[in-house]
C-alpha cells in the first residue's frame, strides 16, 4: 500500500515485543491509532487480552534464540483462529520464516520495519483474512442448512407440542456434554421480564437452578444476553473482565465458554459450558460447535412454538365448530319449538274463531264467553312470546335506550313477586324472602330490572314442583374491593346437571325434549336476563344445591361500583 494510505482504517494493533520498544516503528506507521503492547516474557492471558480489548490485529517480533514468540502465537491462534497475525523476523532466516507460518501467522516481515512495508503487509494480511473468514462463513452457513434440516426432521418426529420443551433442552444438554466433553453445561432462556433463567443444566448443585436469574450485562451469560456475541475466556484468573462466581471448583480449569441462542436478531438464551475433562482450555472449534447448537436450539425452540400454537389454534377451530354445531342444533330446537308454540294457540285461535263465525247464532251466551275468552288468552301467550323475542333481540343488539338511576332491589322484587301471587297459590309454594334493611340500591334501568326479575321468578315457578320452596335471598358483598348486591333465586324442582350449566343461559337452549317434559315458552327467559346483565356489567351463573332444586346466583353492581369499574 502507498504510504499516502488513509489511516483512519487502521485495526486496534497489538504488539508482542521481544524487548521493550523493539517494534517502535510501528508506532510511527499508526499514529492516532490505539495500540495495545506487551512483552513476550508477560505473554500470560493475551488471548483473553485480546478479546477483551477487541485486537484486530497482532504484531509479534521473534528476535531472539530463546524467544517464547511461537509459543505465544499458537496460544492465540488456538482461540482466535481467524485473527490476522504477522510475525517480524530479526533476519531472512528460511528456517524460522517457516516454522512462524507453521505456528499460524499470516505473514513475514524483516527488521528494519519501514512504513511501506508495513502498509503492504496490514493490507495483504486483511485481504486474506476477510476471504478466509467468508469462506468459512459459507461453510459453516452450508453445514449448519445441512444440520437444521436433521434436527427439524427430528424435532417433527419427537415433538408434537409446547409442553415437549423440557426435554427437548434437556437432550440438547446431553448433547452438549457428550460433544465437549465438559463438567458443567447450562442452558438459560429469556424470560417476559428480560431475565435469563436456567432451563436445563448438567453437573450443577440442585440449589442453583431455583437461585439463578441474570439481568443484561452481569456475569458472563449476561454479557452474552446484551452484546449477542460469544464469549471464550481462555483463563479466567487473567481475563479481568469477569469475576468468578460460585466457586473455584466450578472453574476448575479456568476456561470457559458462553455463546448466545439467537433467532431473527433476537437473542432468546445463553449457552454455557466449562471444565472440560482432559484439563484443556476451550478453543474456537469448541466455539463454532457450541455456536451450531445454539443455532439449531433457536431453530428447535421456534419450531416448537409454532407447532404449540398450531395446536392451539386448531383447538380453537375445534371448538369454534363445536359451538356453531351446538348453535346450529339449538336453532333448529329453537324454530321446532317456536313452530309448536305458536301453532298450538294460532289452532285454538282459529278454531274458536271458526266457531263464531259459522254457529255464531246457535251459541250460547256462556259458551261464546268462553271461547272470546280462549282467544284472548291464545292471543295474549302469542303477545308474551313474540314480544319476549323482540326485547332479546333488542337488549342483546344494544339498540335499547337505558334510563340509569339507583333502585330498591327489595321495592322491585316484592312488586315482581305480587304479580305471582296466583301461580304460586296455584302450586302450593312454600315462599321464602329474606332481604336485609342495609341493601344497597342496584344500579340500572327500571323496566329492564323489572324484566330481569320477572323472567327468573317465572322460571323459578314453572320449573318448580308441587308445594315446594321458592326461596329468594340477597346481601352486600365486598368483590375485588367494589361493593356489589348478591341475589339468589331456588326452587325443589327440576335440577340442572354441570354439564348443562352454561347451556342454560344460551339463546333457544331449553331443557327437555320437544314433545314431552318441556314446560311451555321457547327458552329465551335466562338468556334474556344474561342479555340484561351484560348490559348491567353484572353477572348471572348456576349455583351447587345440596338435594334437588335449581339455584341461579346474580351479582349486581352499585352506581359506585359501575363508575369505578368504567373510570379506570
Amino acid at each position: 500500500m502507498a504510504a499516502g494510505s488513509d489511516l483512519s482504517t487502521c485495526f486496534k494493533l497489538l504488539l508482542l515485543e521481544a524487548k521493550p520498544e523493539s517494534l517502535a516503528a510501528a508506532r510511527t506507521v499508526w499514529p492516532g491509532e490505539e495500540i495495545v503492547t506487551r512483552t513476550l516474557c508477560q505473554s500470560l492471558g493475551v488471548a483473553d487480552q485480546i478479546s477483551r480489548e477487541k485486537v484486530q490485529m497482532v504484531l509479534c517480533d521473534l528476535a531472539g534464540n530463546d524467544c517464547p514468540g511461537l509459543d505465544v502465537l499458537q496460544q492465540i491462534r488456538r482461540v482466535h483462529p481467524h485473527l490476522p497475525l504477522v510475525a517480524v523476523l530479526p533476519g531472512q532466516d528460511f528456517s524460522a520464516a517457516l516454522a512462524a507460518f507453521r505456528n499460524g501467522v499470516d505473514d513475514v516481515l524483516i527488521h528494519p520495519l519501514n512504513k511501506d512495508v508495513l502498509f503492504n503487509s496490514r493490507d495483504h494480511v486483511i485481504g486474506r483474512k476477510k476471504v478466509d473468514v467468508q469462506l468459512a462463513s459459507t461453510q459453516q452457513a452450508a453445514k449448519r442448512s445441512l444440520d437444521d434440516l436433521i434436527l427439524l426432521k427430528a424435532v417433527g418426529e419427537t415433538t408434537r407440542s409446547a409442553e415437549d420443551l423440557p426435554k427437548l433442552l434437556d437432550r440438547i444438554i446431553d448433547l452438549i456434554q457428550s460433544a465437549l466433553d465438559v463438567d458443567i453445561a447450562s442452558l438459560m432462556l429469556v424470560d417476559d421480564e428480560g431475565t435469563l433463567k436456567l432451563r436445563s443444566a448438567y453437573g450443577l448443585p440442585a440449589d442453583v437452578w431455583d437461585n439463578v436469574a441474570i439481568v443484561p450485562g452481569e456475569g458472563v451469560s449476561g454479557h452474552v444476553l446484551k452484546h449477542g456475541e460469544p464469549v471464550l475466556i481462555d483463563d479466567l484468573s487473567t481475563d479481568g473482565r469477569f469475576p468468578p462466581r460460585g466457586g473455584v471448583a466450578r472453574y476448575r480449569t479456568g476456561s470457559l465458554l458462553s455463546v448466545p441462542i439467537r433467532y431473527q436478531q433476537r437473542t432468546m438464551g445463553v449457552l454455557n459450558v466449562n471444565n472440560k475433562r482432559n484439563g484443556e482450555a476451550f478453543t474456537s472449534v469448541d466455539q463454532e460447535l457450541l455456536l451450531t447448537i445454539a443455532h439449531q436450539t433457536a431453530l428447535a425452540i421456534e419450531n416448537m412454538k409454532l407447532v404449540g400454537n398450531l395446536l392451539g389454534k386448531n383447538l380453537e377451530v375445534e371448538r369454534a365448530h363445536a359451538d356453531l354445531m351446538k348453535l346450529h342444533q339449538d336453532r333448529t330446537r329453537f324454530v321446532c319449538n317456536l313452530s309448536h308454540e305458536l301453532k298450538t294457540p294460532l289452532t285454538s285461535v282459529l278454531g274458536f274463531s271458526d266457531l263464531l263465525l259459522n254457529f255464531f247464532d246457535q251459541i250460547e251466551p256462556s259458551k261464546m264467553r268462553e271461547y272470546v275468552a280462549g282467544i284472548y288468552s291464545e292471543g295474549k301467550h302469542l303477545e308474551h312470546l313474540l314480544t319476549g323475542m323482540l326485547r332479546l333481540f333488542s337488549i342483546d343488539s344494544g339498540s335499547e335506550n337505558w334510563q340509569w338511576q339507583s333502585i330498591s332491589l327489595a321495592e322491585s322484587f316484592t312488586r315482581v313477586l305480587s304479580e305471582y301471587e296466583v301461580e304460586i297459590a296455584e302450586m302450593e309454594l312454600e315462599l321464602q324472602v329474606v332481604f336485609p334493611e342495609d341493601l344497597m340500591s342496584v344500579w340500572g334501568d327500571q323496566d329492564k330490572l323489572d324484566l330481569l326479575l320477572n323472567s327468573l321468578v317465572d322460571n323459578a315457578i314453572k320449573f318448580n314442583r308441587e308445594e315446594g320452596c321458592l326461596s329468594v335471598k340477597a346481601g352486600n358483598l365486598m368483590l375485588y374491593g367494589k361493593p356489589v348486591v348478591y341475589l339468589q333465586i331456588a326452587n325443589q324442582g327440576q335440577s340442572v346437571s354441570r354439564e348443562n350449566a352454561e347451556d342454560i343461559f344460551q339463546e333457544y337452549s331449553q331443557l327437555g325434549a320437544l314433545d314431552f317434559g318441556k314446560p311451555r315458552g321457547v327458552g329465551i327467559g335466562l338468556a334474556t336476563c344474561r342479555a340484561i346483565l351484560r348490559q348491567m356489567q353484572g353477572e348471572i351463573f348456576l349455583e351447587p344445591v345440596e338435594n334437588e332444586g335449581t339455584s341461579i346466583g346474580l351479582l349486581l353492581l352499585t352506581q359506585q361500583s359501575h363508575m369505578e369499574l368504567n373510570n379506570g
